[in-house]
């Protein structure tokens, strides 16, 4: 792999930020790690050969992993370890920061008071200019009762028949 310069080591943070997304590559502390020369199997980070005057990291994974051993260049299990630690983004918005759109159906936790919550479909239906903000429940086409209060809200999932050809749904 030789010397990585800063530009090339940015894009293969992104990459591995990438593909612990996409669960190709894992975001868990492994079970067993592995130090030696390098077998000149494939990096499952950069894909480069690790050629055998080259450290190979390998780690190992207890089932059900999705994957049993990972391979890196040591400087490419470095970065891999930085990027599976960055926390993962939260799809939930607070209702603070920005309202979802008019008349569109999203998930919603809603606060019931007393540290209890639950999730809802709901859509707003009102934007709060011309009176009060007003919440329907998708289910019922009811209003959520007063004390019950929208605290964040995420997309709902597209259903699996409306995914685009070649793509697939991540759990």
């Amino acid at each position: 792999m030789g010397d990585v310069d800063q530009q090339n080591e940015e894009a293969l943070l992104i990459r591995a930020r990438e593909r612990i997304d996409q669960q190709l590559l894992p975001r868990e502390k492994p079970a067993r790690m592995w130090g030696g020369r390098g077998t000149g199997l494939p990096c499952c980070l950069c894909d480069a050969p690790i050629v055998d005057s080259e450290p190979e990291m390998e780690l190992e994974y207890e089932p059900p992993a999705a994957l049993a051993t990972v391979r890196f260049h040591l400087r490419c299990q470095s970065i891999w370890d930085v990027a599976r630690q960055v926390p993962k983004t939260s799809p939930w918005i607070s209702m603070q920061r920005e309202l979802p759109p008019l008349h569109t159906m999203v998930e919603a936790r809603i606060s019931l008071g007393e540290a209890r919550s639950l999730i809802l479909n709901v859509m707003r239906v009102c934007d709060g200019e011309t009176g009060p903000v007003v919440w329907l429940n998708a289910t019922t086409n009811g209003t959520l009762p007063e004390a019950w209060r929208p605290v964040e809200w995420r997309s709902l999932p597209l259903p699996e028949h409306d995914i685009p050809t070649g793509l697939s749904r991540r759990a």
